[in-house]
């Protein structure tokens, strides 16, 4: 039996948007053995874009946690999300399985260029974009991967520290 790789596309929204270089989850208590974690909090904007993604294989529940998540109501399907990552380095040592997704600027909605973390700035919550993820194989052990996303609707980040010292968005 063949596995193959499915690719979906979905829009919705962000926070905690952690997919670039200079913002990587380096926290290597939790991603030592990829050197680092590129991820976000998706919240999909429709129940179709939900459909879309358990109807690629991916599972409801894995190791007793629920897929979807839930996080400001005031974002998608009220409050629902996914959190998508990508590694830094992947497991298998094939570069294109790893480092940073590739984003895009389409917020003037003619034709894609690179964002700009340093020019456009960070991604702050509730930005919307749409995103292309890899879904391989089906069931607990189907592997999800955030390939790339598009910047919709910036929300620029606003900087600012909470009082633990961990940035707010």
């Amino acid at each position: 039996m063949t596995t193959k790789t499915t690719l979906i596309a979905m829009t919705g929204f962000v926070t905690y948007a952690k997919v670039f270089n200079e913002n990587m989850d380096a926290n290597m208590d939790f991603h030592e053995k990829t050197e680092g974690q590129f991820n976000m909090n998706f919240y999909p904007e429709t129940e179709e874009d939900f459909d879309t993604f358990f109807g690629a294989g991916v599972p409801q529940s894995t190791m007793g946690h629920d897929t979807i998540k839930m996080g400001d109501t005031s974002l998608g399907m009220g409050g629902k999300y996914i959190k998508l990552k990508r590694p830094n380095k992947h497991p298998s040592g094939i570069e294109d399985f790893g480092g940073a997704p590739k984003v895009f600027d389409f917020t003037g909605g003619e034709g894609l260029k690179k964002w700009s973390f340093t020019e456009d700035g960070e991604l702050g919550n509730g930005t919307k974009v749409a995103v292309k993820v890899s879904i391989y194989g089906e069931g607990p052990r189907a592997s999800i991967r955030l390939e790339r996303l598009a910047v919709l609707n910036h929300v620029a980040f606003d900087g600012v520290k909470s009082d633990d010292g961990v940035d707010r968005f």
